[in-house]
Order: C-alpha cells, then sequence, then structure tokens
C-alpha cells in the first residue's frame, strides 16, 4: 500500500475505544502491566479486558504472561512490537486526521457562502414551537 511518510493508517483492531485504551496504556508505561492495573485504568469489567484483550494477541499485538505472586494467579499484558507500531500508525493516522482542514460536503456551504436562513418560529400555545406562517 503507498502511502506519504508519516502520515499513519487506520487499524480496525485498535480503533475500538477500550482496545485503543489498552494499547495507549501499554505503550506508555512499564514494560509488564498487571491486568488489574489495566482494568481500572481502561475502566472496564474483567470480561470486556479479558474479550479485548484476547483480540489484541491474537492479531498479534499483545502479548499475555501468566504466572502467580504467592498464592494468587496474575496476569501481566506488553505490547509486541508489532503491536507498538500499529499503535505509533493509528495514533500518527488519528493525529493527521485531527489536523486535517474540513472539506465541505456538497450540502455543507463553504466559508464563502452563506447558509439559508433558518425559518422563523412561534411559541405554540398548546406548548413547543410551531413554525410561523409566512
Amino acid at each position: 500500500m503507498n502511502r506519504p511518510e508519516g502520515r499513519g493508517r487506520p487499524d480496525e483492531l485498535i480503533h475500538p475505544l477500550t482496545r485503543l485504551s489498552i494499547c495507549g496504556l501499554l505503550a506508555a508505561g512499564a514494560e509488564w502491566v498487571e491486568f488489574s492495573v489495566v482494568r481500572d485504568t481502561v475502566g472496564v469489567s474483567d470480561s470486556v479486558l479479558s474479550k479485548h484483550s484476547r483480540v489484541l494477541e491474537d492479531a498479534g499485538y499483545l502479548e499475555v504472561r501468566k504466572g502467580a505472586v504467592g498464592r494468587r494467579p496474575r496476569t501481566w499484558f506488553r505490547l509486541t512490537p508489532q503491536g507498538r507500531t500499529a499503535f505509533a500508525d493509528h495514533l500518527a493516522w488519528l493525529q493527521n486526521l485531527a489536523q486535517a482542514p474540513a472539506q465541505p460536503t456538497p450540502d455543507q456551504p463553504t466559508p464563502d457562502q452563506s447558509a439559508p436562513p433558518l425559518p422563523r418560529r412561534r411559541r405554540n400555545p398548546a406548548g413547543g414551537i410551531a413554525p410561523q406562517e409566512g
């Protein structure tokens, strides 16, 4: 796929807000981040985090390590190099999208065109607003 350097590209696996939040936390944080820290920071339930982390893991974006601290089972996450690259590309695409000038649509006036005036309205005695007759 040809694309200008530095423009990024959208990633449909990362784009949902929960997965974007997981990747953002893992990209900015420590090497390994515990399940409960990700869950609490992202603000989702255990089952939602499990579901979204599985999608990222299956895509090769997330590495999962299971172990125990004392007798308690623990799960840790980290982004893989492929996951870091995909997140960086998606983030660059979002930043580029946010900085792009708005392109008017055919039904949207451009800044040099004036929008048609809104119809004048009067208060309806029965409540609400009714259009004013000509």
